[in-house]
């Protein structure tokens, strides 16, 4: 890619940061994509071509979508609000991006998906050939309909496309897996359904990458899809217990209880909370299943370089420079 332009959607994020600048580094000609002006000059100051514009807007996605010889879409809409406004975001915005890529001869389109389309894997194995089917989740449901969307264009248009689906992305400067995971179980309100012994997918920031540029450049990666997870399986006992360590707690506290109770108290109180599904969460908490990165293994060559015990000592370093222990 050395040379090449990549226009970078959520270039502001923490992913969407992390990548920008791994591309810089490796002599990649960079274009993100910035709604706030004020955000766009600090990243224009890494090396970034920023140019400001929101999803939303598809006549100007259309604009700066010139001239760019891959697209890097990770901007989206993760939390709260009406599901409206998941569907224009992630749905909608993707579709017409995708259009545009295709009619400006973008050369590889990589869209990141979510392992949030499986919703809760129970205790099963889950693989790139699980069905998707729409849960009642706003987020998860919306990356559903983006991926769906995007397919849809590729048949219509020829668009060479790549499906890119992260676990939970964790490391210096994540605001949700490390931050707000760490004031979690500074709070004492780690969720420990049947005492924690539910699996987590989590994924080092640096393994993330690594995939994402296969995603790009290996020649087997068009018109598939790739989970990418660090290896498991992790319990969500063991992932939190990194953090109760680095604050120095004896035990791990939280919210326990059996399965059943969680379920029964998530049914009671969906109806009262908007932009969350709560029985969804409790089965996510629980569930004891895997989720397979071996088709990025085989296809791509790809190897979570960062184990996780590495990546919570890289973590644990930045979260004390920065002053949160």
């Amino acid at each position: 890619m050395q040379g090449k332009t990549v226009f970078v959607t959520g270039a502001m994020g923490f992913i969407g940061g992390a990548l920008c600048k791994r591309l810089l580094a490796d002599g990649v000609r960079v274009r993100g994509l910035a709604r706030n002006p004020e955000k766009g000059r600090v990243l224009a100051a890494t090396g970034v071509e920023v140019v400001d514009g929101d999803l939303t807007d598809h006549a100007r996605m259309a604009e700066v979508v010139q001239g760019a010889d891959f697209v890097m879409h990770l901007g989206a809409h993760l939390r709260g609000d009406a599901v409206q406004v998941f569907r224009a975001v992630n749905v909608d915005a993707t579709r017409a991006l995708a259009e545009a890529s295709a009619k400006a001869g973008v050369e590889r389109f990589i869209f990141t998906s979510s392992i949030a389309v499986f919703g809760s894997v129970g205790d099963a194995v889950v693989d790139e050939s699980k069905p998707l089917r729409e849960y009642g989740d706003p987020y998860g449901d919306s990356k559903i309909g983006a991926e769906r969307a995007l397919r849809e264009v590729a048949e219509a248009s020829g668009l060479t496309y790549v499906i890119p689906r992260p676990g939970m992305v964790y490391g210096p400067r994540s605001p949700g897996w490390t931050l707000r995971v760490l004031r979690i179980v500074r709070s004492n309100q780690a969720p420990l359904i049947e005492g924690g012994r539910g699996t987590i997918f989590p994924i080092y920031i640096d393994n993330l990458l690594d995939g994402l540029l296969l995603c790009a450049t290996h020649p087997a990666a068009p018109s598939q899809v790739f989970n990418f997870v660090d290896d498991g399986p992790v319990t969500w006992a063991e992932f939190l217990g990194y953090y109760q360590t680095m604050l120095g707690k004896e035990r791990l506290r939280g919210l326990r209880g059996p399965r059943w109770m969680a379920q029964l108290a998530a049914t009671v109180l969906d109806p009262f909370v908007s932009g969350y599904n709560l029985r969804y969460l409790v089965n996510v908490l629980a569930g004891t299943g895997v989720i397979s990165n071996r088709k990025a293994k085989d296809s791509l060559g790809w190897r979570p370089g960062i184990s996780l015990a590495e990546g919570i000592r890289r973590t644990e370093a930045w979260l004390r420079q920065e002053g949160h222990l």
